[in-house]
């Protein structure tokens, strides 16, 4: 692949920066997230050793393992500048064991085999390449290292607004504000990225099961974020927005 047709528009990485700036919060409770609960519900007291986060945003997540699971040395990284000095300043407040820098999921700069897991949430669908980016977290994760990635999945009612998007060519809203880039995701394209990179997934679960979308209607009302039933979860589960993927380097 050409190295050019993966790096990220210097204009995008200036939007990403401003969007952070505005979303920053001195503190918050990343596991309030359904994406950061997965990972913890799913590898909670088995994280051990070296750990990445691809994608750490503004390092609450990152700040949170390195702070809460005894055995870890956490790496967040993130293209934009203003999200690892947002980052860099909570980890000043409270000092844990990790380290934020800058850098491209689709280009990372580590040596193969470096990490034993690797942690990316919310962070494939707003890069250009999404292949490269598997291919990546592939390449540093030492055999036998295990990763979890979770994404946004559009076979939902979220669909509509993607079509309302289409139609009068406006930029993608999800409903909490207007990404520098989004991609349109099903989860069936998102484990073909990571197996075509030569990951094992093991398991994937989803969440957040939005059915329509209707005018000056709360989307919360058309919404069931999870079913109790064994059965039910099953069924429903191709359709949850927020997708979860689990697995290992073979």
């Amino acid at each position: 692949m050409n190295m050019d047709s993966r790096i990220v528009n210097r204009d995008v990485v200036g939007e990403y920066d401003a969007w952070h700036e505005q979303m920053y919060a001195s503190s918050s409770d990343p596991l309030r997230f359904p994406w950061y609960a997965s990972v913890v519900e799913e590898f909670g007291s088995d994280f051990t050793g070296e750990v990445l986060e691809v994608g750490c945003g503004r390092g609450e997540f990152a700040h949170w393992l390195a702070s809460t699971a005894p055995n870890v040395r956490v790496t967040g990284i993130d293209f934009s500048a203003a999200a690892i000095a947002i980052a860099n300043r909570r980890t000043l407040a409270t000092p844990a064991p990790v380290q934020f820098l800058v850098g491209d999921a689709q280009s990372l700069r580590f040596p193969d085999n470096r990490f034993d897991w690797v942690v990316s949430c919310e962070c494939m669908e707003h890069v250009p390449s999404p292949r490269a980016m598997a291919a990546e977290i592939f390449r540093v994760l030492k055999p036998g290292g295990r990763f979890c990635l979770t994404t946004e999945n559009y076979l939902n009612g979220m669909l509509l607004a993607w079509v309302r998007s289409w139609i009068t060519k406006q930029p993608f809203n999800s409903g909490s504000g207007v990404q520098p880039r989004e991609n349109f995701f099903l989860f069936f394209h998102v484990q073909k990225y990571l197996s075509d990179a030569g990951l094992a997934v093991s398991r994937t679960r989803s969440s957040h099961y939005q059915w329509l979308l209707l005018p000056r209607v709360d989307p919360a009302r058309l919404c069931i974020f999870e079913f109790k039933s064994g059965w039910a979860r099953l069924l429903a589960k191709p359709f949850g927005r927020h997708f979860s993927f689990f697995g290992h380097k073979p």
